[in-house]
C-alpha cells in the first residue's frame, strides 16, 4: 500500500467515525531540512536524510495524529522532533549496564510517538539505509531492560535478538498502523502501543 493509499484509508475511517484525525498541511522544504539538521544528541552527532516514503508523507502533512479509543499515534512535526529524540530516544553519554561498556542510541531517529500518553517511539535506524534510501523502523522505549541500544566502541547491538526491525520502511509502518486503526477489531497488541516491552510482530 502506498503512502497515499494508507492516508486515504485513515481519512475514510475518520469520515465513518472510527478514528479521529488531527493533521497539519504539508511540511515545507525548511521543515524537512530542520528534521535532518536540528537533532542534538547528548553526545556525538546524528547524520541522516529523510527517506523517500517519509518525504512522501511529509508532502501531505508536517504532523499527523490518529486516535482510536484511548490510543493516539502522533507523527511529530519539525518543531517537536528534536525534543522527542532528546527526551525519549537518545541516551546520555557514558551509560552502561554496570560492565563499563558504553551504550548509544544515536543510530535511531524517532519520528512518531506510538501513543501520545506513553513514552514509546517509532524510530528509523539511520545507519541501515537500503538501496532506495529507506530506513528500517524500530519500536523503542527507554524503560525496556534491553532495548535498541548499540555499544559505542563496536557498533554491535546490545541485544542481538532485538536487532531485527519491526518494519522494513516507513511506508510499511504506515500501512500497518492504518490497518490497525481502521480494522473492525484492532489487533491484540493495539492497546499496548506506547508501553515498554511492546513487540507488535514478535
Amino acid at each position: 500500500m502506498s503512502i497515499h493509499e494508507s492516508l486515504a484509508a485513515l481519512r475514510r475511517a475518520a469520515e465513518a467515525g472510527t478514528v479521529v484525525i488531527s493533521a497539519s498541511g504539508p511540511a515545507s522544504t525548511e521543515a524537512v531540512r530542520a528534521r535532518e539538521t536540528e537533532l542534538e544528541p547528548h553526545f556525538g552527532t546524528v547524520k541522516w536524510t529523510a527517506p523517500p516514503s517519509y518525504r512522501a508523507f511529509l508532502a501531505e502533512h508536517d504532523t499527523f495524529a490518529c486516535k482510536r479509543w484511548d490510543v493516539a499515534t502522533v507523527v511529530v512535526g519539525a518543531d517537536a522532533i528534536a525534543e522527542l529524540n532528546s527526551d525519549l530516544v537518545h541516551l546520555p553519554e557514558r551509560v552502561d549496564r554496570g560492565d563499563g561498556r558504553w551504550l548509544s542510541t544515536n543510530h535511531l531517529v524517532g519520528f512518531a510517538l506510538a501513543d501520545e500518553d506513553g513514552e514509546g517511539v517509532w524510530c528509523f535506524d539511520v545507519t541501515q539505509p537500503d538501496p532506495n534510501g529507506e530506513y528500517p523502523v524500530y519500536y523503542h522505549h527507554q524503560d525496556d531492560d534491553e532495548g535498541r541500544a548499540r555499544y559505542v566502541e563496536s557498533g554491535e547491538w546490545e541485544d542481538e535478538t532485538r536487532s531485527a526491525p519491526d518494519f522494513p520502511t516507513f511506508a510499511a509502518w504506515l500501512e500497518a498502523m492504518a490497518d490497525a486503526f481502521t480494522a473492525p477489531e484492532p489487533p491484540g497488541w493495539f492497546e499496548e502501543l506506547g508501553a515498554p516491552g511492546f513487540h507488535p510482530l514478535n
